[in-house]
């Protein structure tokens, strides 16, 4: 893969990111919901980085989380 590709998937989650983080919902139900799809977002971004990384040894991890627009730490 390239830089160009590392790119664009962290372009996605970031969009996918700020989505989650501009909807509103006023049930429990429908909040326990989003919690979910923000950390299933987090999780699914550092596994790609890991991923990324064993495929790529120079691949900058933070970097990509960064860009992803996700904290550092991993959430799950």
């Amino acid at each position: 893969m390239t830089r160009k590709d590392y790119i664009l998937i962290a372009e996605v989650l970031a969009q996918f990111s700020r989505d989650l983080a501009s909807t509103a919902f006023e049930s429990d139900t429908a909040k326990a919901l989003l919690t979910g799809e923000r950390l299933a977002t987090h999780a699914i971004a550092h596994r790609l980085a890991d991923q990324l990384h064993q495929d790529n040894n120079r691949f900058d991890r933070r970097r990509f989380i960064e860009a992803c627009q996700l904290d550092a730490e991993r959430l799950a």
